[in-house]
């Protein structure tokens, strides 16, 4: 009778240290990612509502791109490289990977840029614009229960990266862009 009771007070401890642990994955907010630091807490991304600018290279004749900007060169969350994973909650029905994607952030003294588009100067004549995709950052999502998705990456290269909205408009409007570092 005591081993049994032994048994079952160790089983509601570890069921208990199991729930606290998935509550403590479970974000505040819809459709924000968060890092999961340390294994069992969430760490809030830098956040920066910016616009999308176009630029033109050589009058038209270079092309033309479109970009996001971030202020400062570097975010002030900053993660280790290895294993990084994060965590988002979505509304009902809602695939995470139709939000975001990831992207490696291009750095000069000033600012972190996100190429969005570009296109050549002979579009119209059926030459094609240059893929922005070369940066974007491959993941896994994991379900950790209704709505709330784990998103694993495994390791990133030091640098500085973005999660972009997929919903992002045309040149002038504004969207969220959550960013980090890695060390």
């Amino acid at each position: 009778m005591k081993k049994l009771t032994i048994l079952l007070t160790i089983f509601m401890l570890w069921s208990y240290a199991t729930i606290v642990s998935a509550q403590s994955l479970i974000p505040d907010f819809k459709n924000q990612p968060y890092a999961i630091n340390g294994g069992d807490h969430l760490l809030k991304l830098e956040k920066q509502t910016v616009e999308m600018k176009t630029k033109a290279k050589g009058m038209g004749y270079g092309g033309v791109s479109s970009y996001i900007n971030l202020i400062p060169n570097a975010s002030p969350v900053v993660l280790d490289g290895s294993n990084v994973n994060f965590v988002i909650k979505t509304d009902d029905d809602v695939d995470p990977e139709t939000l975001f994607y990831i992207t490696k952030c291009k750095t000069n003294n000033k600012s972190r840029q996100v190429e969005m588009q570009r296109t050549s100067a002979f579009a119209a004549y059926g030459a094609g614009g240059k893929s922005t995709k070369k940066d974007q950052v491959s993941y896994e999502i994991e379900k950790i229960q209704d709505n709330v998705y784990k998103i694993v990456i495994g390791n990133l290269e030091a640098g500085e990266y973005a999660f972009i909205n997929t919903a992002q408009g045309a040149s002038g409007s504004s969207s969220i862009v959550y960013a980090f570092g890695i060390k």
